[in-house]
């Protein structure tokens, strides 16, 4: 969970929006529904075709989520500086995923990507993603990797990082495939053009669809967020 001062920071955004609404999400990591819904979208390929066919309806976890008026939080748990993510929704079936870092002793809540109508990102470099796999303690590391796919975007991963969230898949979403079908589906999760460099002392992206962009946000909460993220 968020502390006060995130929380609020974070619903501030919204109008008319308390931060009680937030909520311990990790109940969502038992539910087939929730990992059909991460790759959603993402790919089209037999794999995830087969996760479909395999799992309830999704559509019934939307509307549980939508019906209890909370919105649930994973806090990857990595250490004083953190990333959660925030399943939000609104009015019009209106919701997405919502990642936000957390920067020690700032009761700042940043987004840095978005999954929704119109999302944003890519908010993570390939090795800060893999810091939040081995540092968190929110579920497995499997499941951290699957979760934190959508917010990725680094062409320059390492050819081992289709291998890792191929197993992570298997693991997670799709027992049953392949490792064939698995690293067909990862390496199109995983196809990005996003490049990343240093400019001063932050780590920025070049993706004008990333709020981590030179000019995204003010170049101290590019810092700030390189910072949490190292």
């Amino acid at each position: 969970m968020l502390d006060a001062e995130q929380a609020a920071d974070y619903t501030g955004r919204y109008d008319a929006v308390d931060p009680g609404v937030l909520s311990d999400g990790t109940w969502l990591l038992d539910r087939p529904e929730f990992w059909a819904r991460m790759l959603d979208g993402f790919a089209d390929t037999d794999l995830v075709g087969a996760v479909f066919d395999a799992c309830p309806e999704p559509l019934d976890l939307w509307e549980e989520l939508t019906g209890s008026g909370r919105w649930p939080t994973l806090r990857f748990g990595a250490g004083g500086s953190d990333l959660a993510v925030i399943q939000w929704h609104g009015y019009d079936d209106e919701g997405g995923l919502d990642y936000v870092v957390l920067p020690a002793g700032t009761g700042r809540c940043l987004s840095v990507a978005s999954v929704e109508g119109h999302g944003w990102g890519p908010g993570l470099s390939w090795p800060e993603a893999m810091r939040l796999v081995e540092r968190g303690r929110l579920g497995t590391p499997a499941q951290r990797l699957v979760l934190l796919h959508p917010a990725i975007g680094d062409r320059d991963a390492p050819p081992s990082a289709v291998d890792l969230l191929a197993d992570a898949l298997i693991e997670v979403c799709a027992p049953g495939a392949t490792p064939a079908e698995a690293r067909e589906t990862a390496r199109r999760l995983l196809d990005d053009e996003a490049r990343w460099s240093r400019v001063d002392g932050a780590l920025v992206c070049d993706d004008d669809s990333s709020p981590r962009r030179p000019g995204g946000f003010p170049a101290g909460d590019l810092l700030l967020i390189t910072q949490a993220l190292a």
